[in-house]
């Protein structure tokens, strides 16, 4: 349901047609789990045939540019709900991708996981050019030859490690 979700906005019959291999029961439990738990929301009502309510679904729309001001009181609970609604749009945006390459190269996208060690004032630095070397790029409008290209960075500073002596270190 969240990568059919991801950046759509859908009716539950919608999705049921999406996810054939799911009964509607369970589809309707989980949706209405999802949005109880702040991961879809509805967008949408419309009435049909003047009675009843149609819901349309999508992601919640929490912003996946958090700034200082959005992460001052912010818990560990919603933080996690952010990270997660986060990564549900990466990965139906890659699902896209995977269903929509015709030509089975896939030498236009990547990922990668490079650690590496910088001091606070560093990483300042290394923020201040990044956003540098990419704001060129993203004032590009639409053009023909030009298609959209999606830049995801996830910064995860690794909690330090005390490492533990041996006995032989200790003497």
């Amino acid at each position: 349901m969240i990568i059919a979700l991801s950046r759509r906005q859908l009716t539950p019959k919608q999705l049921a047609a999406e996810l054939q291999d799911v009964a509607p029961a369970t589809l309707y439990h989980h949706l209405n789990l999802l949005t109880e738990a702040g991961i879809t929301r509805v967008v949408e009502e419309r009435l049909v045939r003047g009675t009843l309510h149609e819901k349309v679904y999508a992601l919640s729309d929490v912003s996946t540019i958090l700034g200082p001001e959005d992460l001052a009181d912010v818990s560990k609970d919603e933080m996690m709900r952010y990270f997660f609604i986060f990564l549900a749009k990466l990965i139906g945006d890659y699902t896209r991708y995977l269903d929509h390459n015709e030509s089975g190269s896939y030498l236009d996208s990547g990922y990668r996981q490079l650690p590496f060690y910088l001091s606070d004032e560093e990483f300042a630095q290394f923020a201040r050019d990044m956003n540098a070397v990419l704001l060129p790029w993203l004032q590009n409008e639409p053009a023909p030859g030009r298609h959209p290209r999606i830049l995801t960075t996830i910064l995860i500073p690794e909690p330090a490690v005390e490492t533990q002596k041996t006995g032989d270190e200790q003497q």
